[in-house]
């Protein structure tokens, strides 16, 4: 009996988000530029959180035995 195929993951998924953060005395122009980055931010952080989670289920259906 051989091992199941192992997938990798990519660098994206195992690098920690991070998320934009305003200076201690923000202005206007810095909230809005923060409020922009900062979304930008999580989509690129659920970006790598799903690609994980598919990799992590691909990986499991690998391995699944036949018949499940």
């Amino acid at each position: 009996m051989s091992a199941a195929p192992q997938l990798s993951l990519a660098p994206e998924a195992l690098r920690p988000c991070t998320l934009h953060q305003l200076p201690a005395a923000p202005t206007l122009a810095d909230l809005e530029i923060g409020y922009v980055t900062r979304g930008a931010d999580l989509v690129a952080c659920d970006a790598a959180r799903r690609l994980a989670v598919e990799t992590h289920q691909a990986q499991q259906a690998l391995g699944a035995p036949k018949g499940r």
